[in-house]
């Protein structure tokens, strides 16, 4: 059993890495294999660490000119043995690291729905299309403009079920908790998805940020048997598609995906949209993929976590000499 002290100030436990495998944890440096560090702090984390560090930097992607990690890492001595695990990769700062890079809202999706068990996921959808769109935080450009769209047309605004948690307008879906006007992913009501068969998903980057950046938006979807349509940044499809998803082009034109303005790839997203609820589709047509989709989400998940253990193990042989 590996074990791991929970640094005393630099751990959040939503933001860490280890609470998703089998540890024991400690009370005290000296009894552990590593210490876990998880912080976004603008602090020097890493002082007066002596034993192997597990970091975890999991819900962002890392910038090279972010002065929170400038000011973390150069707390980090030559010395000291870490493994940061990332989203993306760690390399500009923190060069020649022990770097594993794993999707963390795919396998937190995972751990909370299929693992633990803290909402319900649905078992089977059915009917023609009744559309779900949940936002965030609402002045980003692909959501409250998104919903504004999508309401113009009579068609696209009468199969919509919608919610931007803080902004007027519309029916609250559920009961649902909001810190500083953003939805926070769970727990969630499953009747949202009991009573719709179809995710218009606005994902958190759109136009600013460049990098692929599936978040709990498009794996609740997933875990809850939802076809989908994502306004992202471009290509967001296609490399969705690398991980071994599969998307819905045969009935919804998906050209929106490839367009890099972000301006006209919202008008394009809603153009496919009100184009699509046009046509009489029933959710079967999509049920063979939104079931492929879930044990694409469980088997890229447990791949994560043995990427995880694995990871841990060999940098526990390394720091011992390779005597574990």
């Amino acid at each position: 059993m590996i074990k791991i002290y929970r640094h005393k100030k630099h751990y959040y436990d939503l933001e860490s890495v280890d609470r998703f495998i089998d540890v024991e944890y400690v009370n005290s440096e000296e009894e552990c294999d590593y210490v876990a560090v998880a912080c976004s702090h603008n602090e020097p984390v890493f002082e007066g660490i002596t034993k192997p560090i597990i970091y975890s930097y999991v819900r962002e992607h890392p910038y090279e000119h972010d002065e929170y990690l400038q000011t973390q890492f150069k707390s980090l001595k030559p010395e000291q043995k870490i493994i940061i695990f990332s989203i993306s990769s760690f390399e500009k700062i923190a060069p020649g690291r022990n770097n594993i890079i794993i999707d963390n809202f795919e396998l937190d999706c995972y751990h909370r729905l299929f693992v633990k068990k803290e909402c319900e996921v649905v078992q089977r959808n059915f009917g023609t299309a009744r559309l779900l769109l949940l936002g965030g935080k609402a002045n980003k450009n692909n959501r409250k403009p998104l919903l504004d769209e999508l309401l113009r047309n009579d068609n696209t605004a009468g199969r919509l079920a919608w919610s931007m948690f803080g902004v007027d307008g519309g029916e609250p879906l559920d009961d649902i908790q909001t810190e500083d006007n953003h939805y926070l992913g769970y727990p969630y009501d499953s009747i949202i998805y009991q009573n719709t068969n179809f995710s218009v998903i606005s994902e958190t980057h759109f136009d600013e940020n460049q990098e692929f950046h599936p978040t709990e938006k498009t794996y609740r979807a997933i875990a809850n048997r939802h076809p989908f349509a994502i306004l992202s940044t471009p290509f967001f499809l296609k490399k969705l598609k690398d991980k071994g998803y599969v998307t819905f082009n045969r009935l919804l034109d998906e050209n929106y995906d490839i367009e890099k303005d972000p301006k006209t790839r919202l008008k394009k997203f809603v153009n496919s949209l009100n184009s699509f609820v046009t046509k009489n589709i029933d959710y079967k047509m999509f049920e063979k993929k939104c079931e492929h989709n879930v044990n694409t989400l469980i088997k890229n998940a447990q791949e994560t976590k043995q990427r995880i253990i694995e990871g841990i193990k060999n940098g526990i042989r390394t720091s011992n000499g390779g005597n574990a």
